[in-house]
This record gives structure tokens, sequence and C-alpha cells, in this order.
């Protein structure tokens, strides 16, 4: 029997059912929310029962959406949600513009419009580490290795990992394809992320790859830990990159019903991760990802840094390869550059030792922790 979708509006109305049905409780949040020119946003507080907390989650649907359509749309699951769409919501003050890339692709003919899901990190309560971090790549590290790693010191609250990725298939998901015509299957799932994101991302395609086909994984954190210098360079370690690596080249599932997206900067803070990088591309191939057989895409980001004006300029060739209808070439791809109308003015960010930044060439601006407007706190 055809399953019927209900528009969010009247899905709503139905929490208490849909609690019933052992679906998440959630709430829609009407305002303030983020807005889009390209399609439109719906912001809900949904309560994770793995998570012991709310997780603010913003779904974008495109213009012409069709809650009716014979075809459900795919799905993207995208990490550090309020950092996709509206600029007054992102670090910084500059989205990665998903919705935009999603609106430039659409034209090119060659492209499944998708519905985006983003998922807001839980960085204003000191968790976004703890979620993001792949947990089951502890086991990796030895007991004399512990004390190499500043894992543990990044994580003092603990890691919840496994609660994260289980919140986003056990209870996300199900809500997702409740109140949204979506195409459910593997073959139309994918998830997203970009540094502990891309960490968070390839790690529900390892966890859980019967429901995702897909991930693509940005500037990836290899390292896991965040251990920073007072001037904002990232020491390295090697103890719990190589946990992780251990990890991915267990737990990756084969190519076949799979594809998978890696990219690299090669300045800054991603300039750090290229070794580990080369390792997992390594590991991709070893389980039979190739770009020969469209499983593997790897993009080389010559002269980008670790911030979202970067992962701006690029979010189109993810995109396209996790939704193109053929094969993805390097020509064709739309660049986002100037056509972005959400880049900083005249704007500044404090570091955390109060050193002030003029952000109006935000490509230039460190990777790292500020406080935007001398106000609210950011986290890298």
């Amino acid at each position: 029997m055809m399953k019927k979708k209900l528009s969010v509006a009247a899905g709503i109305l139905l929490t208490a059912l849909s609690a019933a049905a052992a679906m998440p409780q959630y709430d829609l949040i009407p305002s303030p929310a983020p807005v889009s020119s390209y399609g439109d946003i719906t912001r809900l507080s949904v309560r994770s029962e793995n998570l012991g907390g709310d997780v603010i989650i913003d779904v974008w649907t495109p213009k012409g959406y069709e809650a009716s359509a014979s075809e459900g749309y795919p799905v993207v699951y995208a990490h550090d949600g309020q950092n996709l769409f509206d600029a007054s919501y992102c670090f910084a003050g500059v989205p990665w513009g998903i919705d935009k890339g999603c609106s430039l692709l659409s034209r090119t003919g060659d492209f499944t419009m998708p519905i985006i899901v983003g998922i807001n990190n839980r960085g204003a309560s000191g968790l976004r580490p703890n979620d993001y971090f792949p947990e089951n790549a502890l086991e990796y590290i030895s007991t004399d290795d512990k004390d190499k790693t500043y894992i543990y010191k990044t994580c003092p609250k603990g890691f919840l990992g496994n609660e994260e990725a289980a919140f986003v298939v056990e209870e996300l998901k199900p809500l997702v394809d409740h109140l949204y015509n979506t195409a459910p299957q593997r073959e139309t799932t994918f998830a997203i992320g970009s540094s502990m994101g891309g960490l968070a991302s390839m790690y529900l395609l390892c966890e859980y790859p019967e429901i995702f086909g897909g991930a693509a994984c940005m500037s990836t954190h290899w390292i896991g830990s965040l251990d920073l210098n007072p001037d904002y360079t990232m020491n390295d370690d090697e103890v719990c990159a190589n946990a992780i690596l251990e990890y991915l080249e267990e737990n990756l599932p084969s190519a076949g019903s799979h594809r998978l997206y890696m990219d690299q900067g090669t300045k800054d803070w991603d300039a750090g991760y290229l070794k580990y990088e080369a390792r997992a591309r390594e590991i991709a191939r070893g389980k039979g990802y190739t770009e020969e057989n469209g499983h593997l895409f790897v993009y080389d980001a010559k002269g980008a840094g670790h911030n979202e004006w970067y992962w701006q300029q690029r979010i189109t060739v993810p995109l396209k390869f996790l939704l193109s209808k053929g094969a993805i070439g390097s020509a064709g791809i739309p660049v986002m550059g100037s056509e972005m109308e959400n880049t900083p003015g005249d704007r500044h960010v404090c570091d955390l030792t109060g050193k002030r930044y003029s952000i109006s060439d935000f490509e230039r601006l460190p990777a790292g922790i500020y406080i935007l407007d001398g106000k609210k706190k950011m986290k890298k």
C-alpha cells in the first residue's frame, strides 16, 4: 500500500500520534528560521531519545516540490545544518549555499533535485566533537597510546558518535520519510559534511551501509581531536588519525551499492590532513571504489583552506556526484564563485585571544574559533 505523505503543517498537528508510532516528538519553529531564495525551509525541534536532548533540524525543499509526486525525492542528510542556507545563522556569516548549488545544478539537466535535511550541530552546548567523532574508532587506540592522543581532552564529556548516528537513522530519517515525499531507499539516501562533519558522514556510511548509499566528506578532519596553538594552527594527532583510518579500513562497506566523495584543500588545517587523506583514498580504492566505476570521486582543492567560504565554492561538486543521473566529470559543473549573494560585507570577528579580524575578505580568515561581531562564539 502506498504510504500517504503529510504536509509539514499537518504533521505538526499529529505529534502525539507520531510519538505513539515510535517516531520522535517534534515541534515546528516558525520564527526565527532560516530562509532560502531557492525553496522553502521548515525548522523543527526534534526530541532525541538517543541523544537525550532536542536537535534543531532545517529541512529544505526545492522550488516546485510536490508532496504527492509519484517519484519521491532523494534525501541528503547534512551535518552542521546551521551553516547551509542562511548567512544570518552561519559561521562568520558565510553559508555553504547548498540550496543555491542545487538550483545551479538543476539547470544542467543531469541532476535529481533532493530534499536537504540540515542537522544543526550542538556546538552551543559544547557537544559538536562528542557527537561527530566516530566513536567506534576508540577501539583502535591501545591502552599504551591513550596518553599520546588529544581526543580525550577534546571530548571530556564523553563520546556520542554512536548515539548521533542512531538519532539520524532511528529517529530523524523515519520522521523525514513520514513528513515528506522521499525516496527512502538506500540508493537515494546520502550524508554530507565538512571537517568533523565529514567524519560523521563517513561514520553513517560505515555503521549503516544498508541505509546510506553514499557519503560526501569535505576537508575531513582525519586527526579527530582539536588541539589548537595560540596562533590557531592545529597540532597533529597521529594516534587518533591512525585509529580512525584503521576503523575505516575494517568498516567501510565495499563499493557496488555505495558511492564516496572525498576532498581536501591544501593550506591551513587542510594541509595537515593530506597524508591521512591519501591513506583514506587508498583504503577506499582497496574496497573497490574507483573513479572508473563511478563509485569514487576525489577532488583536490588547490589553495583552499578550512572554512565555509571554500566549501561554498565547491559544494556543487559533491552534490553533482551524489545526485547526477549519469557519470560525473570535471566539465560542466557550475562553480559558485561571485554568484553567491551572501558573501560577508564590512564585518568583524574576534578570536579567543581578542584579536580582531575583518571578514570583508573571508578567504583570508584563518580556520579557528571566533566570536562573531564580538558577541556570539562560533566554532570550527
